[in-house]
């Protein structure tokens, strides 16, 4: 019977064993399966965020892989969305991401009217997740005509408002508690206070507390659950008196005492006296992870102290904002709490600056890591145009786990913030909860039903009816990106390219194939086949809910600009235009040379392009025409050819020449620099022009043309804008913008700005590098003494 009984009781207590790694092993699956798709978070530097209305708009940007903490390489598309303040629409694009980065812009003009736009940038893989991994960026249009008003940058103090977040989301009874205190204005911006209280019924001031610039502050309290408490700021812009509100007589509070300087993080679980005996032989789970990233612990009150504290090693969690969650027995969650992990220090670059013989500046600057990608912006001591203070730090490190980002995440990181350690503390406490939800993560894995976009699809079909088992395929062409791909044709006449890489307005050639190379004619149509997706989370703008205050005696007028005028006299015009010989000649570049022709000559226009620097002839193995530089002849049949028009038709078949004759011929250009043709990939340009009238029936283009719509966002050249007075410049000019500096083997890279009469210059430093480490400063650069 002993024996039975013992029996029993192993199985009684293994089956209790086995119920903790059960909970243990839950919580890790569900981690696992939430976390299992990689997700990527995108930052984007502008080079600024205040343009007057006839500026360059430009940005560069930056996509993290959250899972990995390095670049996203997978990541090729980012769709870029630009609302107006209504809400609507004003542009699209489609950017393309290489390595991890991207960069683009926009040449403002009249459709941009004065006002506030917002940037919203996203992929379609998003949309998979429940949560919100898009970057938001709102800059400001303004009109030169109209005189600028700068902002006092003052809180709205009549619509100030206080939110309170106690550890545990209570204030517990009896014991000493740990309480947020945010006081914001109607537009969210912070309010600092320096005077704050707090009183009991009988108006002792029981504890004090103050915030910082971004309206953030704490105050402990060891409450009575029979006195009432009242929170009071009396000052010259701010009077509140309000409730402090109820007291809990029990719970449990979550506490983390973050000490930068120590390797392990203290996490307290809390309760009171009464506590004691409603958690007593119950066991929680102490929770604390970033992503897929966690380490746990099992907790019970079961020693009669009200405190249970314990320790997580810094060195196994996640730099940035981690997640601490208490768990019970059936792994709902209780509470939880942001703190933030910081191992390491945030890397830096050394910038210095040095006048040249021609009228620029050199600014060299060297980094701490290999392998950067960096883009700086270069902006007046003086400017105005950086207000908005968004970093790629805060972005991957704070706001990726902050239900509601913040705007100004360089407060946060600033090197010269002192408090900044205790301030990021602050700002995480004040949050009613993170971005990743714990009922969310028990749902499981997430379901996939947006497709990872890599390039856009070409879809097409020929016209020509293909016999059965055709091997005809379809080639695809354009010569101003070095593009060539070939696919085949299904039984329906249908073709399709994927994941191709290809720009707007871009001139794509299309051409039908028999298995013997040889060019088919027939009808052939195609598009870029592509739904712009939509975000499915929807844009979350920064917007403004009451007027901004303005400084009314802080006017900046704009310099009208000059224009002369003088009384014009009565004029003769006289017509003296003569026809140009060259008909053509406003096509071609300077460089081209320009023959005409009256019709008798003899001669085919191979023999003649062969007296004028190409080799010309026909190849023995499959008896077509080639045209072949001269210059490169050595390279033999890897010699380049040019680019031949007919009628400004591109020839892609030149077996359509060999029966062209001169006489039939009114001009021919040739350009061997390939300068007049920006489809040239740099092989010589040949145009021919046919006379007037001149049957032309034997030239048929053998293949289609279609312009690229809904492709990839062309080539952004930034130019900077100039203005009428040092004055305009100063306040919102930008001297430079550099988005694609990579520091040598040495580390080092230099930039050069033009002298402007600046003491002081900021420059906007933001990058990572290929090992996921980030970089973000705003420097100060002394320049006035190198004059």
């Amino acid at each position: 019977m002993k024996l039975i009984i013992r029996f029993f009781s192993f199985l009684f207590c293994l089956q209790s064993f086995a119920q903790v790694i059960s909970n243990q092993d839950k919580i890790t699956k569900y981690l696992n399966d939430y976390f299992s798709q990689d997700r990527e978070i995108i930052h984007v530097q502008f080079n600024k965020n205040l343009f007057i209305n006839n500026e360059d708009i430009a940005f560069k940007g930056y996509v993290l892989s959250k899972n990995n903490n390095i670049p996203n390489s997978n990541t090729t598309n980012v769709q870029l969305v630009v609302y107006n303040e209504e809400d609507q629409i004003i542009q699209k694009q489609l950017l393309f991401v290489q390595y991890g980065i991207f960069s683009g812009g926009i040449h403002l003009n009249e459709k941009f009217k004065p006002g506030k736009y917002h940037f919203h940038f996203y992929t379609n893989w998003m949309n998979n997740f429940k949560e919100d991994d898009s970057f938001n960026q709102t800059i400001e249009v303004i009109d030169k005509n109209t005189p600028y008003t700068f902002d006092n940058n003052e809180p709205s103090w009549k619509t100030a408002e206080i939110n309170l977040f106690p550890e545990g989301g209570i204030i517990l009874n009896g014991i000493i508690n740990l309480i947020g205190i945010k006081i914001t204005d109607c537009n969210k911006t912070g309010i600092e206070v320096a005077d704050g209280v707090i009183l009991d019924s009988k108006s002792n001031e029981i504890t004090h507390f103050r915030t910082n610039q971004m309206g953030n502050g704490v105050f402990y309290l060891n409450p009575d659950l029979n006195e009432k408490y009242t929170l009071k700021i009396n000052n010259d812009k701010l009077k509140i008196v309000q409730p402090l509100g109820k007291i809990a007589e029990t719970g449990l509070i979550l506490s983390a005492p973050n000490n930068p300087a120590r390797n392990n993080l203290l996490v307290v679980l809390k309760t009171n006296e009464k506590g004691l005996q409603s958690y007593q032989n119950k066991k929680f789970t102490v929770l604390i992870q970033q992503n897929g990233n966690s380490m746990q612990q099992e907790v019970t009150f079961n020693n009669n102290k009200t405190e249970q504290p314990f320790y997580f090693d810094k060195k196994y969690l996640s730099n940035g904002v981690n997640t601490i969650r208490v768990l019970d027995e059936d792994l709902n969650e209780i509470t939880e709490r942001l703190t933030y992990i910081e191992e390491g220090k945030n890397l830096s670059t050394t910038l210095n600056a040095k006048a040249t013989s021609n009228d620029s500046i050199v600014l060299s600057g060297k980094t701490e890591v290999n392998k950067a990608h960096l883009s700086i912006s270069v902006l007046p001591e003086k400017s105005e145009c950086i207000n908005q203070k968004k970093t790629i730090l805060g972005t991957f490190y704070l706001n990726a786990y902050l239900e509601k980002p913040e705007t100004n995440t360089y407060f946060y990181f600033d090197p010269d913030n002192k408090t900044r350690r205790q301030d990021i503390e602050f700002l995480l406490l004040n949050q009613k909860k993170g971005k990743y939800l714990w009922d969310n993560i028990k749902s499981g894995t997430p379901k996939i039903s947006y497709e990872f976009e890599k390039g856009v699809t070409i879809n097409g079909k020929v016209e020509k009816e293909l016999k059965p088992n055709s091997k005809n395929k379809i080639s695809l062409i354009a010569l101003k990106n070095n593009l060539f791909d070939q696919t085949t044709i299904d039984q329906n006449n249908d073709f399709k390219f994927e994941h191709f890489f290809v720009q707007d307005s871009t001139v794509l050639a299309l051409q039908m194939t028999n298995e013997k190379n040889t060019t088919l004619t027939t009808k052939i149509e195609a598009r870029i086949a592509r739904n712009e997706p939509r975000f499915v989370l929807g844009p979350s703008f920064e917007k403004t809910f009451c007027p901004v205050i303005k400084s009314s005696d802080n006017i900046f007028t704009y310099q009208p600009p000059k224009t002369e005028a003088s009384e014009l006299k009565e004029v003769a015009i006289k017509n003296t235009y003569k026809k140009e010989v060259f008909t053509h000649k406003a096509d071609m570049s300077p460089m081209a040379r320009v023959f005409k022709f009256d019709g008798k000559e003899y001669g085919t226009v191979l023999n003649f392009l062969s007296s004028n620097g190409y080799n010309t002839g026909v190849n023995q193995s499959d008896f077509s025409v080639f045209i072949k530089e001269r210059r490169s002849s050595y390279l033999g049949e890897s010699a380049s050819s040019p680019n031949v028009y007919i009628d400004n038709f591109l020839v892609f078949d030149f077996n359509q020449l060999f029966n062209l004759t001169l006489d039939q011929i009114d001009e021919i250009y040739i350009d061997q620099t390939g300068s007049s043709d920006m489809t040239s990939a740099g092989h010589g340009t040949i145009k021919i022009f046919m006379k007037t009238g001149q049957k032309n029936d034997y030239f048929k283009a053998k293949f289609a043309t279609f312009i690229v719509t809904k492709g990839f966002a062309k080539d952004f050249i930034y130019k900077t804008t100039p203005f009428a007075n040092q004055d305009e410049l100063n306040y919102f000019g930008t001297l430079g913008w550099f988005p694609n500096i990579e520091p040598n083997d040495h580390l080092d890279y230099q930039i050069k700005i033009p002298k402007n009469q600046q003491k002081e210059i900021q420059v906007v430093i933001e990058g990572f590098s290929n090992d996921g480490q980030l970089i973000s400063e705003i420097k100060k650069v002394p320049i006035g003494g190198i004059f």
